[in-house]
């Protein structure tokens, strides 16, 4: 970074002539966006950018993510240009140990990773450029669908700190599932990897309301890709004059049939796990069609493990298999009260939403996925504070939604 020279206005501003204490403490007060507008325009505040650069970007980097640090920190580790080893159980739960004890953690500081300037910067960038964009399309989806389903228009409040949070860091973590069991060498998902290890080992570190917030994104990916193969069909199709050359009977690599319900199904099952960077870029960065549909052609992607794995027979196998202290909390039926909206704490202060406590009547249940079906997570029913759900009337859609008979809970 280069400071911007000949600047008569800051060579003389009194802000520079400020000691070095008070021109650090306004740094490290800055967003990151901020403090390189500061450093590119002053030469005096560029050179003390210089010397506490690591410190400045970690706790800037910090202040930006929040409660989700962690979790980026783990997606920028498990990239396949960070973590190139097969995607085996055993590389899977070797790499996931440092992850699972930061979120033991009561305190944490971001300097515990040990980041290097450039990996700082990186996770900026994926930050600002990829989950930030997404978290607004995610918003605008999820609270048009609120609308739609109350009849009536979405609140103008703006996201609380609550809601940013739980969206943000519920963003980074399904990013992390992608990273850890889509395998980009092949046009098919890891076969080393089933769905009771993404339960057993990535699942199983979150409650399960966060668990839910993280299927509420997958909801998303899910039905902003599905958008795409409707936009792409009739160029895919083995009709198309693209593959006229192709003989009859024989399947064109690049072409999918999505008329065929099993068939897209497992396509979208497969390409949603290609990630949010990929999203990104098929939703902002396209030339033109044709570019989309031969970006889409070389995403697209078998398998339906993220589907496996919040299948109720899935949870069930591994609750009669290895029954968590989780599974204790539900068999007991423990008290878990709506106590307020908190902004989630690394682990120990992660507080169920309202909506959540309605559906279990205030009661521990470690169910998901299958088990609450899907109409509620397409408004992100478990990301709003309660004072949205009340003045978008979100208690009452809870109910028409869920209106379960039988308590999931009472199933094996």
């Amino acid at each position: 970074m280069e400071p911007i020279s000949g600047t008569s206005v800051w060579q003389n501003a009194a802000i520079e002539n400020l000691p070095a204490e008070l021109r650090h403490a306004i740094l490290h007060a800055l967003d990151y966006k901020s403090l390189r507008a500061m450093a590119q325009a002053s030469p005096v505040f560029h050179q003390q950018y210089l010397q506490g650069r690591r410190l400045l970007l970690s706790g800037c980097l910090q202040r930006t993510l929040g409660t989700a640090t962690v979790d980026a920190c783990a997606v920028y580790r498990s990239n396949p240009e960070c973590f190139t080893d097969e995607r085996t159980r055993e590389s899977v739960t070797q790499f996931l140990e440092p992850y699972r004890n930061r979120l033991s953690l009561t305190t944490y500081s971001i300097s515990d990773e040990g980041l290097a300037d450039k990996e700082v910067e990186a996770l900026f960038a994926f930050h600002l450029t990829v989950i930030e964009p997404l978290v607004q399309s995610f918003v605008n989806w999820a609270l048009g669908n609120f609308a739609r389903e109350t009849e009536a228009p979405p609140p103008p409040q703006p996201l609380s700190r609550t809601e940013e949070a739980r969206i943000v860091r519920a963003m980074y973590r399904f990013q992390l599932c992608c990273n850890l069991f889509h395998d980009r060498r092949h046009q098919w998902i890891s076969v080393q990897l089933d769905a009771l290890d993404m339960l057993e080992l990535v699942f199983s570190l979150f409650e399960p309301w966060e668990v839910e917030q993280v299927v509420c994104v997958y909801a998303f990916v899910q039905d902003r890709f599905d958008r795409i193969f409707s936009a792409i069909h009739g160029d895919v199709s083995r009709e198309h004059p693209r593959f006229a050359d192709v003989p009859r009977g024989s399947t064109p690599i690049d072409s999918f049939d999505f008329d065929n319900d099993y068939e897209r199904t497992t396509w979208l099952g497969g390409t949603v796990l290609s990630g949010l960077g990929r999203l990104h870029s098929v939703l902002f960065k396209m030339r033109d069609h044709e570019h989309l549909v031969s970006t889409m052609q070389k995403t697209i992607t078998g398998g339906e493990l993220f589907d496996d794995a919040l299948w109720d027979v899935s949870q069930s196998t591994l609750r009669r298999e290895q029954p968590s202290e989780r599974d204790l909390k539900e068999e007991a039926r423990e008290p878990l009260p709506f106590v307020g909206d908190v902004v989630p704490d690394i682990q120990g202060s992660s507080c169920p939403p309202l909506a959540w406590t309605l559906v279990w009547k205030g009661t521990y249940s470690n169910r998901y996925g299958d088990y609450l079906g899907d109409k509620m997570r397409r408004w992100g029913y478990v990301m709003w504070d309660a004072a949205r759900l009340e003045v978008g009337k979100g208690e009452a859609l809870i109910w028409t939604q869920w209106g379960a008979e039988t308590d999931p809970r009472e199933m094996p």
